[in-house]
């Protein structure tokens, strides 16, 4: 009777280390390997950016996106374990990737016709290496092109983040030896997300941006800049103006004066309202320099309108725009160096 026990739990032994050399073991090791090509396809992905082909981008791609799909194969044999949550995050982020291709393969495919404009065609000068004026008209003519197919490519990038905001950090060890996990686990997931985020959010203002940088029709833009130095309720005193004229992303400035000589065209200014007669001694009359009372910029705005319209310098404006001097140092950033005449 004993030794029938002992053979059935021998037998039982050995049908499970059976299934678990090929339900297991096999398809892990099988996984590892794919792993490696697929990320070393994508360190060659990478380098690939910078050599501004589009051609060669797109082949490289394909090849990326074959190899990720073998990955995705040599990974399903373990999908019955998906109650077993690392194998559900395996599986979750192997999806997560796959939108990602997907979205990537439909972007190229949207900037191919436009990649002489843009400079990602082999022997055409680079979009860093044109000039700022050059770099946004390129942008806006190749940017009203380009929005009709945002769509599918922000769904794309939306699935993928519902596919990572199932990973539960929380599940993993702290750290594995010296390898610090759960807290990178959760920062790339953070990171993930973000990025989401952003882009779903931000696919009205894509959309917007042509026609806002005149691609239909010229637009006149009033831009009020802002002293952060020197506080007040929409992020600075308002010290200078321009008003600026933009088509097909050409911009010319209209006008430009320091905001005192704009409330000097100003015949009769109201009484001051009552947050400057109690915190701004001596000044009783309302001027257009202190019309950003409110931190919400709309109301602000509406302040600065009702003032403005009396002026005899006033211009028809499409939109009014407030910034401060870290955004001129960032577009300086992006657009680099700016002649002065």
């Amino acid at each position: 009777m004993r030794r029938n026990k002992s053979r059935g739990s021998l037998i039982f032994l050995f049908i499970l280390i059976i299934l678990g050399y090929f339900f297991v073991y096999r398809p892990i090791v099988n996984i590892k390997a794919k792993a490696n090509i697929v990320i070393a396809s994508a360190k060659d992905l990478k380098s690939i950016f910078a050599k501004n082909d589009i051609e060669l981008l797109k082949t490289k791609m394909e090849d990326f996106s074959n190899k990720y799909q073998n990955l995705q194969k040599a990974a399903k044999p373990i999908y019955w374990a998906s109650f077993i949550p690392y194998v559900s995050d395996l599986k979750n982020g192997l999806i997560a990737g796959d939108y990602l291709i997907k979205a990537g393969k439909e972007t190229i495919l949207t900037i191919e016709p436009y990649a002489d404009l843009i400079g990602f065609k082999k022997g055409e000068k680079s979009f860093n290496e044109k000039s700022s004026e050059d770099r946004l008209q390129t942008a806006v003519l190749t940017l009203d092109k380009m929005v009709k197919k945002v769509d599918p490519i922000a769904d794309d990038i939306n699935q993928a983040g519902k596919s990572i905001a199932n990973i539960n950090p929380n599940l993993y060890p702290k750290k594995i030896g010296k390898l610090v996990l759960r807290d990178n686990i959760t920062n790339l997931k953070d990171q993930f997300e973000g990025m989401t985020e952003l882009f779903v959010n931000a696919k009205p203002l894509i959309k917007k941006l042509p026609e806002i940088l005149g691609s239909n029709e010229e637009k006149t833009y009033l831009i009020l800049y802002q002293n952060d130095k020197e506080r007040r309720a929409t992020g600075g005193f308002l010290t200078f103006y321009a008003v600026f004229k933009i088509r097909n992303g050409k911009m010319n400035i209209y006008r430009s004066d320091d905001i005192y000589s704009l409330d000097a065209t100003i015949s009769d200014h109201p009484q001051a309202p009552p947050e400057i007669l109690t915190y701004h001694k001596g000044v009783s009359q309302f001027y257009i320099r202190d019309s950003n009372l409110s931190p919400d910029f709309v109301q602000s705005v509406k302040l600065f309108e009702g003032l403005y319209k009396k002026s005899g310098a006033k211009v028809e404006y499409d939109g009014i725009i407030a910034m401060d001097s870290k955004i001129l140092v960032d577009m300086l950033t992006i657009f680099g160096d700016v002649n002065v005449q």
